[in-house]
């Protein structure tokens, strides 16, 4: 089964967050899946950073496709805003 983690467990991760046990384990057994939102938010700082390596070996891993219609999106926002 893919698993997805989010961008604040890379980042964790990344800063050697002695609690990422359980990513090493998704990368070991090769589970692990990215989407363009969660490279968006990490390759910047690592560009900054001028960690090439990773961000190769990020771009390798496999795709999980984002289908996101953002007018819906902005307008579910819109409705839980006006309700509280």
């Amino acid at each position: 089964m893919p698993v997805l983690v989010d961008s604040s467990i890379w980042i964790d991760y990344f800063r050697g967050d002695k609690n990422s046990d359980k990513l090493e384990y998704f990368i070991d057994e090769n589970v692990l899946v990215i989407n363009d939102l969660i490279l968006t938010e990490l390759i910047p700082f690592l560009k900054i950073k001028q960690q090439r390596k990773i961000i190769n070996l990020l771009n390798a891993i496999d795709k999980l496709e984002l289908n996101i219609n953002w007018g819906q999106l902005i307008d579910y926002q819109h409705k839980c805003l006006k309700k509280g």
